[in-house]
């Protein structure tokens, strides 16, 4: 990741004083010589300690510079991989400049950036390691557990879905995909308000040995839901996953219970909601003739820290 930063701001971003596995490196890459009077500053690139600026990443973000300065709006030359670079800006026009060049930006409201943060103080690697993926359409990495990768859905992963919903038993207990062109516009739907705005939602869980899609699960809100591949049923995958998504929900929402809904007539879920301790509300959805089972997440967090 690049981060693009005026010298100012970089005096008040936190990750500028955190630990030794992003050690920014300053370069100054735009020289006020070339800039008009309104974008006199000096801008930086951040990088790891263990790499270093090249000569073509120097050029692109120094013509960027100049084009915008002569407002000749319409012919910027993007970088050659704007995907990389994340800027925090420190102004509008800054913020125009990323937008022009299709980079992701991050600034204090003023600045009018779509992720905005009250303080440049808050700021840290994880965040703009996540505006950067967010804004470039590249889904996040939610986390792992011993067996199994967590991660948000993106549009290339739709086969893979339509051959895990297609194995036996799948749909027994939960609605099958709609047709591929319903399900595609649905799920770009979904990675923009679902996890653009809540950011959780249901993720997708491969393997780490095979690297293979083997299941799904996550949150609707305070809804914990989960399904596993037929062939690794019984093996322990389904609780590996739903205790990472109780322990996420726990450190990561505000949520005071977790509920999930299940037919009486699924037992294996019955069973895996128990053992992992909800308990059955008493109460049915009797839209699809479910019972309601939940689960108190705050007690478990202060029984904790006591």
């Amino acid at each position: 990741m690049i981060i693009i930063i005026d010298e100012a701001s970089a005096k008040l971003a936190s990750f500028y004083y955190h630990g030794d596995s992003f050690k920014p490196q300053w370069r100054n890459v735009v020289g006020k010589a070339s800039m008009s009077e309104e974008l006199q500053e000096k801008l930086y690139v951040a990088l790891p300690a263990d790499e270093s600026i090249n000569d073509f990443q120097k050029t692109t973000i120094q013509e960027s510079a100049d084009n915008t300065a002569k407002a000749n709006m319409g012919n910027l030359r993007k970088p050659k991989a704007p995907a990389d670079c994340i800027w925090i800006v420190s102004n509008r026009q800054q913020k125009q400049i990323a937008d022009s060049l299709g980079i992701a930006s991050v600034g204090e409201p003023q600045c009018g950036t779509r992720y905005a943060v009250e303080s440049l103080a808050e700021i840290d690697i994880e965040y703009l390691e996540r505006v950067r993926r967010r804004y470039n359409h590249i889904p996040w990495d939610i986390g792992e557990t011993d067996r199994c990768l967590i991660r948000e859905l993106s549009l290339s992963d739709l086969p893979a879905l339509y051959e895990l919903y297609d194995k036996p038993g799948m749909t027994d207990f939960v609605e099958p995909l709609y047709d591929y062109e319903t399900e595609l516009e649905y799920q770009k739907a979904y990675i923009e308000n679902m996890y653009g705005f809540y950011e959780y939602g249901m993720w997708l869980v491969f393997s780490k040995k095979t690297g293979k899609l083997i299941g799904r699960a996550g949150l609707e809100h305070d809804e914990l839901g989960y399904m596993i591949a037929p062939e690794l049923w019984n093996q322990g995958y389904a609780t590996e996953v739903c205790c990472f998504i109780i322990d996420y929900a726990r450190e990561n929402t505000d949520f005071e219970e977790l509920y999930c809904r299940i037919d009486e007539r699924n037992t294996a879920s019955v069973c895996l909601a128990k053992k992992l301790g909800f308990t059955n509300s008493g109460h049915m959805d009797d839209h699809i003739n479910a019972s309601i089972y939940r689960k108190n997440i705050k007690n478990i967090k202060n029984n904790e820290k006591h």
